[in-house]
């Protein structure tokens, strides 16, 4: 098909007008909502990207579109160019090369599908992903030879859409997901009945035992900030609960005191399920935290 008035071949970008700046796009807009929307699982109180994801989402689009835009001109011309050639080529009945026009691209979804599939994701899921990310670049590339608009124009029209895309939906996910419209992981709020019990950690977390009477008794405990300095402690002492602190970002928990273990963070905030409730601290560099946890194995007969 002749691109506007002019009838010799069209150059790379007329080929498929903005499809690599639209894939740059969708996938500044996949990266938008994946930062800044709740994370379903529990962070176990290391914090979202709450107010600082707009600086993260700048840098992010200072650096990122360069990565993209190679990834974009290898998904052009493995996807975009050959499906357009499809659509838009004349038709040779016999010759096969629509079939193969069609299996190329397929095949190329389809083993990167399969890569993602290697890497722990469903196949299904993977494969609409890599097919999903094609439709968009096509469909805006397709209009644009279809209405002789020059690339220059779709990219420059992509790059605002984007920009405001990437703005209003990083805003409306901070805003919706501080105020608790988007869900999220929100930690069981517990009863004093239901501290009481056997909480046991993993590896070297050791037991703590909480008794109905306020008292408290801690098994092997980690003293310290652990690694090769630690110190394994066993005393008995007492507990109680603990309110949640909004302001600080403190959730409810439990204070235990065991005075033989004068060293030890005896602080537990709540994680976990109704069901299944934990308790965690952190320990060591606040930047990156170890995370302690206790899981209540057997409550204590009432």
């Amino acid at each position: 098909m002749a691109y506007g008035p002019e009838r010799q071949r069209p150059s790379w970008w007329a080929l498929a007008p903005g499809a690599e700046a639209v894939f740059v796009g969708e996938m500044l807009v996949g990266l938008t909502l994946w930062i800044t929307l709740p994370d379903s699982g529990d962070r176990y109180g290391q914090g979202g990207w709450g107010a600082g994801a707009l600086v993260g989402l700048l840098l992010l689009c200072v650096a990122a579109p360069v990565v993209l835009l190679c990834l974009g001109f290898l998904h052009s011309m493995v996807l975009t160019r050959p499906l357009l050639g499809l659509v838009l080529g004349p038709a040779r009945p016999g010759t096969g090369r629509r079939i193969a026009a069609a299996a190329g691209p397929l095949s190329v979804a389809a083993g990167c599908a399969a890569l993602l599939r290697c890497a722990g994701a469903s196949w299904p899921e993977a494969f609409a992903w890599v097919a999903g990310s094609t439709v968009p670049p096509l469909l805006v590339a397709y209009l644009a030879i279809r209405g002789g608009t020059r690339p220059g124009k779709v990219v420059a029209g992509t790059s605002v859409a984007t920009a405001a895309l990437v703005l209003v939906g990083a805003a409306t996910a901070v805003v919706l997901g501080d105020a608790g419209a988007l869900g999220g992981y929100r930690p069981p709020a517990l009863e004093r009945a239901q501290y009481v019990g056997t909480w046991r950690g993993d590896g070297d977390d050791g037991v703590i035992r909480l008794g109905e009477d306020g008292r408290a008794e801690a098994e092997q405990v980690v003293v310290g900030r652990g690694g090769a300095s630690a110190v394994l402690c066993t005393g008995s002492g007492t507990w109680k609960e603990r309110a949640e602190h909004p302001s600080s970002g403190t959730r409810a928990g439990v204070q235990i005191d065991v005075p033989d273990c004068r060293d030890w963070a005896g602080t537990w905030q709540v994680a976990g399920t109704e069901t299944h409730p934990e308790l965690f601290q952190t320990a060591g560099d606040p930047d990156a935290a170890a995370i302690r946890l206790l899981r209540r194995t057997s409550p204590s007969p009432r």
